[in-house]
C-alpha cells in the first residue's frame, strides 16, 4: 500500500513538473512571438496611420467661418490750406462672408519608433494658417458714393480693401487661438485612430509637434476671391 502510494506521489509530482514545464515553455514561445508580432506591426501601424490620411494632401484641422464689414471713406484737401475740399468725398460701405484654413502638410508628418519598445512617436508641424479668402457670393454693398471731384471707386479699389480686411481677420484669428486649437485637433485624431484601430493595445503613442516655417499665402486676387 505504501508502494503504491509512493508510485503514485512519484507519478503526480512528475505530470505537474511536466505541466509546469510545458506551460513555462508556452509563455516563453507565446512571449517570443508577441515581440515578433510587434517588430512587425509597427510597419503595420504606420501603414494604418497613413491610410487613414491618405487622400488628403494638406491636412485641414480648423475651418473657420466668418462675416466682416468693410467701412471706407476719403476726401480731398485744397491744396496749400489743407482743408477739405467740397465735393471730394468718397464713402463705401460693404459686409461679406469669408473663411480661414489652418492645418498641417501632411508629407511632413514622421512616424518613428522609439528605441525597441512599445512607444511610437508621431512628429507632426505646428499647425499654421493655409488658406483665408472671400467669398465673391456672399458679397453686399450697402453703400457707394463719390463726389463730383472725387476719383471713381474702382473694383480694384474694392479687392484691395477686401485684402487688408482679409489679414486683419487672420491677424485676429491668431490672437484669439486658432492653431492652437488646431494642434488639439490634431492630437485628438491622432488619439482617435489609435483607439478606433485597435494600435493602442500594442503601443503607446506620443505625438510630438515640430517648429514648422510659416507658409506665404498668396496674395493674388484670383485666391483671395472665390
Amino acid at each position: 500500500m505504501n508502494t503504491f502510494f509512493a508510485t503514485s506521489g512519484a507519478t503526480l509530482v512528475g505530470c505537474l513538473f511536466l505541466v509546469i514545464a510545458t506551460g513555462a515553455a508556452v509563455y516563453f514561445f507565446m512571449k517570443k512571438n508577441r515581440a515578433e508580432e510587434q517588430a512587425i506591426s509597427f510597419e503595420q501601424a504606420q501603414k494604418i496611420i497613413f491610410e487613414e490620411i491618405r487622400n488628403v494632401r494638406e491636412l485641414i484641422t480648423v475651418r473657420k467661418n466668418f462675416t466682416s464689414m468693410i467701412s471706407f471713406s476719403d476726401d480731398k484737401k485744397i491744396p496749400l490750406l489743407g482743408v477739405h475740399m467740397p465735393g471730394s468725398d468718397r464713402k463705401f460701405l460693404m459686409n461679406y462672408a469669408g473663411t480661414i484654413t489652418c492645418g498641417c502638410d501632411i508629407d511632413k508628418i514622421r512616424i518613428e519608433r522609439d528605441g525597441v519598445g512599445n512607444r511610437i512617436k508621431i512628429l507632426v508641424p505646428h499647425s499654421q494658417i493655409l488658406d483665408a479668402y472671400a467669398n465673391v457670393n456672399s458679397f453686399q454693398i450697402h453703400h457707394q458714393d463719390a463726389g463730383v471731384f472725387a476719383s471713381n471707386f474702382k473694383i480694384e479699389d474694392q479687392h484691395e480693401l477686401i485684402k487688408a480686411d482679409l489679414e486683419d481677420n487672420r491677424q485676429k484669428a491668431l490672437r484669439e487661438g486658432l492653431l492652437e486649437h488646431a494642434d488639439d485637433n490634431i492630437r485628438q485624431m491622432f488619439t482617435s485612430i489609435f483607439e478606433r484601430r485597435g494600435l493602442n493595445a500594442s503601443y503607446e503613442v506620443e505625438i510630438i509637434f515640430m517648429r514648422s516655417e510659416t507658409p506665404s499665402l498668396s496674395s493674388s486676387i484670383q485666391n483671395l476671391l472665390r
